[in-house]
């Protein structure tokens, strides 16, 4: 019998959404704390607004970590 995609990525369910799309959306929001530039080339993207208004999704683990974490504090020149 053949496998289906989710078995041979080897992922615990299907996503929600298109076939193809929820798993580059997936995979984009699970990179948003790196360089926006490198995850655009690594996934594909020719434009950095596509990848960011399209795939990679807000969420409240990130958003509360925004909200908690404070930077250094920067000199005023």
């Amino acid at each position: 019998m053949a496998q289906g995609r989710e078995e041979v990525a080897e992922l615990e369910a299907p996503q929600e959404g298109s076939p193809w799309h929820a798993y580059r959306r997936k995979w984009a929001s699970e990179r948003k704390h790196l360089p926006d530039v490198d995850v655009a080339k690594a996934g594909g993207w020719n434009s950095l607004e596509r990848l960011k208004t399209a795939y990679q999704q807000a969420d409240k683990a990130t958003m509360l970590r925004v909200v908690m974490e404070a930077g250094e504090p920067r000199e005023v020149r």
